[in-house]
């Protein structure tokens, strides 16, 4: 069982409660997602990683440890992706090289030579890439299913982090995090999809962003919020068995053309 114990006094918790994620800070598209996975690494050794990783802030100014006197939180540029078959992570690059290239072909049936761009794509660096993935909460999970902290409620973990609640629970909750990730979203010019959970991060940013107005747009098999004042889409999740599937990635990626978002 690759669990670990992690107390809210921890190096281990600190490290991963300020890391708000992967990619450049000045990337055109940010992924807002619910928490990091662990790529086939396991939670102790992404902690490893975490701490060796070369961390910037979200101005890219490189920082040389973990601080929370600027109340930032910290990116990694460096990638520790390896070949996978995550849906998720190949929405992603779907989406992502679609955009680049201006061609939907990218998100329907892929041919050899369309495949081997996504592969390509997923196991680039960060820093080649542009774009962005933030996760809402901080520990690392294989699968939403799997839980490694068997000194953390899981239950009261998830309520700290349900925005939904009329009366929120915040006992695993961590302060600096949320403000980390609000001056992230009001520095970013980005296009901010949000994937997953788009009821709870409506409330999210309602009750702590400053003045988002989102509106429902149903598409054709699956319906968002938007708030274009702040070019913020809030999406189901991305996968083939319980998310948008392949078509709402399509629907997706027009929208983001018809609104010229991107």
């Amino acid at each position: 069982m690759n669990s670990i114990a992690i107390s809210k006094d921890s190096k281990e918790y600190q490290i991963l409660n300020t890391y708000l994620g992967q990619g450049r800070p000045d990337a055109s598209l940010v992924f807002f997602g619910n928490e990091p996975g662990t790529t086939g690494l396991g939670v102790e050794d992404t902690i490893k990683y975490l701490e060796k990783a070369e961390r910037i802030n979200i101005f890219g100014r490189k920082i040389e440890e973990v601080e929370k006197s600027d109340n930032l939180g910290y990116l990694i540029e460096t990638s520790y992706s390896k070949p996978t078959t995550s849906e998720f992570a190949r929405f992603i690059s779907r989406l992502t090289l679609a955009i680049e290239h201006k061609d939907s072909r990218f998100l329907g049936e892929l041919s050899t030579q369309g495949s081997v761009a996504i592969n390509e794509h997923v196991c680039r660096p960060n820093s080649e890439k542009d774009i962005c993935l933030v996760n809402l909460r901080p520990l690392p999970r294989p699968t939403q299913d799997t839980w490694d902290y068997p000194n953390i409620n899981k239950k009261e973990y998830n309520k700290s982090f349900n925005y939904t609640l009329k009366r929120h629970c915040s006992d695993y909750i961590d302060c600096f995090r949320v403000d980390a990730l609000l001056k992230f979203f009001m520095a970013t010019n980005a296009v901010i999809i949000g994937v997953g959970e788009k009821d709870n991060k409506r409330a999210f940013f309602e009750k702590q962003y400053p003045f988002p107005k989102f509106y429902n747009i149903n598409l054709d098999t699956h319906s968002i919020y938007y708030a274009p004042d702040h070019k913020i889409i809030l999406s189901d999740y991305f996968n083939s068995r319980n998310g948008i599937k392949l078509q709402g990635l399509q629907e997706l990626y027009n929208f983001l053309i018809s609104r010229k978002l991107v």
